[in-house]
């Protein structure tokens, strides 16, 4: 029985260490259209860099969970847009979302074993007219004959934004069935804090399909880019469906409180933040040797107390290749 268990272990990590050994180019784009809105967090365009395993002089001992976890360093900009829900106002309208858009880099420190995966990122970009959400929501709906967007001229200005953040994504329980798919439920923290957002999160994924020691931490319980796939890595065909509910309290939000330069009397169009919020996730990923893709359906409450709707939906498509 040791011998066997002692195999299984050795498995696992040699799985892991070899997937860890791909650089991973990924392309995401999260929209609402999917559940006909076009308001709140509306859209996001996202290009990521994940290099392969770092070899020992490039680890961190501080931050590496052992001597055994497998590190790499991920490298996104983005670019996230939110609106309100009238868009075809030229003027701002009371106790609606403001416009802001936010043009940012991240870098991500991720260390992982087949049971947790850590991430350490920096975060730094720009809210307001350098975000260029103006520009590019213009030339899109432009592009696709809809609503015209009247209302940027109003857009939250605040300049240069900084984060700090780190992620616990922990599985507590892993079965193997006779098929050879597994089953997980894991328990994914956060915390965040900077002037672009401030928060502190907990919440419950389950996981179902192939290799899931592989694939710790790809999926997140997030409206904003859901699936990370630098996390990915094992070098055969893989799949998984996944569902996750996160309980959230966000201390500040730029995009909902930040200044609105082009207002004259912004105490007439209050945005209150709501600090208490939940996001539903579910989503679907496979991938092969090469690349590989995944959806995700996110469902998020409100953000803001004047929100028309309870909830917002949006959709997510993420496509991946390992170099």
């Amino acid at each position: 029985m040791k011998t066997q268990c002692f195999v299984l272990i050795s498995l696992l990590l040699s799985t892991s260490g070899y997937a860890s050994q791909l650089a991973t180019v990924s392309f995401t784009s999260d929209n609402d259209a999917p559940f006909g809105t076009d308001s709140d967090y509306t859209n996001g365009l996202f290009v990521s860099y994940t290099t392969g395993k770092l070899n020992d002089s490039a680890r961190s001992e501080l931050l590496s969970l052992s001597t055994h976890s497998l590190d790499k360093v991920e490298f996104v900009l983005g670019q996230k847009m939110y609106t309100p829900d009238n868009i075809s106002s030229s003027f701002p309208i009371a106790n609606d979302r403001p416009y802001a858009g936010f043009l940012y880099s991240e870098v991500n420190y991720l260390t992982i074993l087949p049971e947790r995966m850590s991430r350490y990122n920096v975060t730094l970009g720009t809210v307001g007219e350098n975000s260029l959400a103006q520009q590019a929501q213009r030339f899109v709906h432009d592009m696709t004959d809809s609503e015209y967007p009247n209302g940027w001229e109003f857009q939250v200005d605040e300049g240069l934004v900084a984060n700090l953040g780190y992620l616990n994504h922990y599985a507590w329980n892993r079965t193997t069935f006779s098929n050879s798919t597994q089953f997980e439920l894991a328990n994914v923290s956060e915390v965040n804090i900077g002037n672009f957002r401030s928060d502190v999160s907990t919440g419950l994924m389950f996981r179902w399909g192939e290799y899931l020691s592989s694939s710790i931490g790809a999926a997140n319980i997030d409206s904003e880019r859901p699936f990370r796939a630098g996390y990915l890595g094992k070098g055969t065909d893989g799949w998984f469906a996944f569902t996750g509910l996160e309980a959230r309290y966000r201390f500040n939000d730029i995009t909902i409180e930040g200044d609105r330069p082009g207002i004259a009397d912004p105490e007439n169009y209050p945005a209150t933040l709501e600090k208490g919020q939940a996001t539903l996730v579910a989503g679907f990923t496979w991938y092969n040797a090469n690349f590989g893709g995944s959806f995700t359906a996110t469902i998020n409450t409100n953000d803001y107390k004047e929100a028309i709707d309870s909830t917002h939906g949006s959709a997510s498509l993420s496509l991946f290749f390992f170099l």
